[in-house]
């Protein structure tokens, strides 16, 4: 990282070529999620990266606007800081607006609870094996849950989509990502996992293990955990670790 002016340029180096972006100096003190958008500006320097790479190779991205299959029933990752800036996205919507996707979220919710999978993303505690993992999961599909941000076949909040989604993009049939479960999805490969530097950004500064929840529970996480997603930390400290995290290879 650098400063200059009143601006800070962080740069890493990915598939060969260099990643800069430059974004407002940080106040003193900043909670998690106010770190997001430098992270998403990366993020999608290098997304754009991953894309060429794969074109360079011959395929084609299938993703397009109107292809929402990944949106109609995927239990989208989100943690804890994208929970939280969620809340505020939802916090500045217009009044008729925001009682809509509330709404949705709380349909959502509900359903998830008489389905009896709502603690099994909110109370961590009880470990799953991958065969439970994977039940869980498909129970989950079977919902078929749409996003309550999707509208018209589109994100309505598209600057503020989550790392996954971001990030999810393939090369095969837009169709089989209806039942990715079951179909042979080829994804774009990425360089970097910005959600898994999340994670680890998360754990180091609050001192416990953060976990992703559905998109669709984003709202009541972050309620429960209030208080520590309000907690502040030197700009000095936060950013420089989370930049680390994001550049360490998987």
């Amino acid at each position: 990282m650098a400063q200059a002016d009143n601006t800070v340029r962080v740069g890493l180096r990915v598939l060969g070529q260099d990643v800069a972006v430059e974004v407002p100096q940080p106040p003193e003190r900043v909670r998690l999620d106010e770190v997001l958008p430098l992270i998403r500006a990366i993020d999608d320097r290098v997304v754009d990266l991953a894309v060429a790479e794969v074109e360079r190779e011959g395929k084609r991205v299938s993703c397009c606007r109107g292809c929402s299959a990944c949106c109609r029933a995927q239990p989208v990752p989100v943690t804890p800081p994208e929970a939280y800036a969620l809340v505020k996205v939802v916090e500045a919507l217009a009044p008729p607006r925001q009682e809509e996707v509330r709404r949705r979220f709380a349909d959502r919710v509900q359903r998830l609870r008489d389905a009896g999978l709502a603690e099994y993303y909110l109370d961590r505690s009880k470990s799953l094996s991958p065969t439970e993992a994977r039940q869980v999961t498909e129970r989950y599909f079977r919902l078929g849950l749409a996003c309550p941000f999707l509208e018209d076949d589109a994100c309505s909040i598209y600057p503020d989509r989550p790392f996954v989604c971001r990030q999810y993009l393939v090369t095969s049939p837009a169709d089989l990502c209806r039942d990715p479960l079951s179909n042979p999805i080829a994804r774009v490969p990425m360089p970097i996992m910005a959600a898994t530097a999340t994670l680890a950004t998360g754990e180091r500064f609050l001192g416990a293990p953060q976990y992703t929840v559905p998109l669709v529970l984003a709202l009541e996480y972050a309620q429960a955990h209030h208080a520590e997603l309000e907690q502040q930390y030197r700009s000095l400290d936060l950013h420089p670790f989370w930049i680390r995290a994001l550049a360490k290879p998987e």
